[in-house]
């Protein structure tokens, strides 16, 4: 076979004046090897006319793609692998021909089934792209799962990671409203995949039917949307990428922490670090940093008031004050039972209005099948339902302090069946005064050891200050000297012991 070498010295002679016929004579080559050389500066090497036959395996090539296909829809580790196939077409199908030609086989038909991607470039501040991960974290020395909500800008690639203890809506719209303003502005565009709490049906012609309150946070901000193909996640690489980085970096070592937003302090600080690191090609020479800071002029400016990143419900409370949400039930006041009420859900509380009334606020559950009741919602029900007192559920615990425990003791001690209907008349004042002074007045009075419902009533009706002057066992003597069964009175009358 001739070299580039030969290729060289039968160009340079021809270009030099000598004929073909004279080059041919002189080195010995055919005419045709003289004009190949000339019409191919170098050698193009040997050329099949058509390609070679395959006569084991024609025959079974169509089993062969049946079973390939078939693959990419079972189970990874269930799949069929080149020796199960080799001994399949061996005993099911006659097949005499060499493992290694149904090897070369299986791997061109698999690479012929290869997906390709389009290299996509994108300007400043025109899409960003959401994503959720799972991940595992410490706190308070206990294993729990959190959902990292994603957000990445595809120009600068700024990431932004924030967890939430589920994936419902108010936390996926709570975590656009962070990172929106963690940016410092809103994407032009952002892209998701079909997860439910943006898109409640795929629609044909690749419409969709979307969430309202998405819907609402879209046209608050104004920014434009992208839903990706069904089962495509990877028509928004730029956001996988940073779940998986998210895992591996952020999340490795499992954090330990003490709450969730001591863990998304950590999430903050890391996603600033990653704004160090190399810019990729074609912004050789930057960082990631100096990309975000271009990028942060072309977002469109945040909305003079933030959204409200919750999830609203009506519903009618029951018979015993509680209004459902998810698996949990929440207490009302006693005067708005069986009154329609709208119930806003966000990711640390629930808020429940009567014609646009806060009439009760909690601390959101998200254990499954609990009771979060406020003792202050169900006092007014003492009055005609006493003997309730023992068994609430509101009750239990002892919701107010170790003061009012002693109080009920001391008076059903001192007063015997009536103690606590005089206990009783303490919880009452709840409705007529604020907690707080409540609580004041009965540890101000078991401190004095004036153990009586009408002394912590005395107290708050005299502004904080108590006032036993109408007992006549307490007027004082002109002479300094008192009968000591002045004591023995008082102690009856329960302020000694």
């Amino acid at each position: 076979m001739l070299t580039v070498d030969h290729y060289e010295i039968i160009r340079r002679k021809v270009r030099d004046g000598m004929s073909q016929r004279d080059v041919s004579k002189e080195l010995g080559h055919s005419r045709n090897t003289v004009a190949k050389a000339l019409k191919h500066p170098i050698p193009p090497g040997y050329r099949l006319a058509e390609p070679r036959s395959k006569p084991a395996i024609e025959p079974f090539t169509h089993i062969l793609d049946e079973w390939v296909e078939q693959n990419k829809k079972t189970r990874r580790k269930q799949r069929m692998y080149v020796t199960k196939m080799y001994e399949r077409l061996c005993d099911e199908y006659g097949f005499t021909g060499h493992y290694s030609t149904v090897q070369r086989y299986i791997k061109e038909a698999t690479n012929r089934s290869k997906e390709v991607f389009m290299p996509l470039a994108f300007e400043p501040g025109q899409e960003a792209q959401v994503d959720w991960h799972e991940a595992v974290v410490y706190e308070n020395n206990v294993q729990k799962k959190v959902y990292a909500f994603c957000m990445k800008l595809c120009f600068s690639k700024a990431p932004f990671v924030c967890t939430y203890q589920s994936m419902t809506i108010e936390c996926f719209l709570d975590g656009h409203i962070r990172a929106f303003e963690y940016f410092g502005g809103v994407p032009r565009r952002i892209a998701y995949d079909n997860l439910k709490t943006a898109v409640i049906k795929v629609l044909k012609k690749g419409k969709r039917k979307l969430n309202r309150r998405f819907k609402e946070l879209r046209s608050w901000y104004l920014f434009d949307t992208r839903f990706c193909n069904v089962a495509r996640g990877n028509e928004k690489g730029d956001v996988e990428n940073l779940a998986k980085r998210s895992e591996r970096q952020f999340f490795s070592p499992i954090p330990h922490v003490s709450c969730i937003e001591e863990l998304n302090d950590k999430l903050l600080s890391d996603c600033g670090k990653e704004l160090e690191r190399k810019a990729p090609a074609p912004h050789t020479g930057k960082t990631m940093g100096n990309l975000f800071e271009e990028e942060k002029h072309q977002l469109y400016e945040l909305a003079p008031q933030r959204f409200e990143a919750c999830r609203r419900i009506s519903t009618f409370p029951d018979k015993h004050l509680l209004v459902r949400v998810d698996t949990n039930r929440y207490s009302i006041p006693t005067e708005y039972a069986f009154r329609s009420c709208q119930i806003k859900v966000f990711v640390g509380r629930v808020d429940i209005y009567f014609a646009h009334e806060l009439i009760a606020s909690h601390k959101k559950c998200y254990l499954k099948e609990q009771y979060i009741l406020a003792p202050m919602h169900y006092i007014k029900l003492l009055e005609r339902k006493p003997g309730s007192l023992d068994n609430a559920r509101a009750f239990k615990g002892q919701p107010w302090g170790d003061d009012f425990v002693f109080m009920r003791r001391e008076l059903e001690y001192r007063y015997g069946s009536e103690g606590t209907g005089r206990y009783i008349n303490i919880l009452l004042l709840f409705s007529e005064y604020p907690e707080r002074q409540v609580k004041e007045a009965v540890s101000i009075c078991v401190k004095c050891r004036a153990f009586s419902d009408e002394a912590v009533s005395s107290f708050l009706r005299n502004d904080c200050h108590l006032d036993l002057s109408s007992n006549t066992v307490l007027v004082n003597k002109g002479d300094g000297k008192r009968n000591l069964s002045v004591y023995d009175s008082l102690s009856r009358e329960g302020y000694f012991v």
